[in-house]
């Protein structure tokens, strides 16, 4: 399995240029990890492509209701804010801000690599540059590869 950050995962709800490289990774039924908090960003990020028109009115509801069935059918694991994924979350602010030179990881990127830490995963699937970066710090692989 891997863990999937917000802006990877809403390429499979709604069409970018690189989308179709998401969807072919996720061909095949594997489940995945996500964050609870990915809903939320997810929610905003369709509404925006909405106002934006790059979805047709209607289209960032259907398809957050969409991400909803494949929660549902268990294609994607979402985990919980608990007390591990604080305790991450703190190693990784501390350890990404003592960094020479500073990696100034955003507060919602390192929530979802603790949330991925307290997964156990070893895979990372993102495309924003200081996650990427903060992921490997951290250990992780990633996808797309650099």
């Amino acid at each position: 399995m891997a863990y999937w950050d917000t802006s990877c995962l809403l390429k499979l709800y709604a069409p970018e240029a690189d989308s179709i490289k998401f969807e072919a990774y996720v061909i095949g039924g594997a489940a995945f990890f996500t964050s609870e908090i990915t809903r939320l960003e997810l929610h905003a990020a369709l509404q925006r492509k909405e106002a934006a028109k790059d979805l047709q009115p209607g289209g960032g509801r259907r398809a957050l209701q969409s991400y909803d069935a494949d929660v549902a059918s268990g294609l994607i694991l979402v985990r919980p804010i608990g007390p591990a994924v604080v305790a991450n979350f703190d190693a990784i602010i501390e350890k990404c801000y003592r960094q020479t030179p500073l990696l100034p990881l955003r507060t919602l990127d390192a929530i979802h690599l603790a949330t991925a830490s307290d997964a156990a995963e070893s895979e990372i699937v993102a495309t924003d540059k200081r996650l990427r970066e903060a992921a490997t710090l951290l250990g992780f692989s990633l996808y797309p590869r650099p």
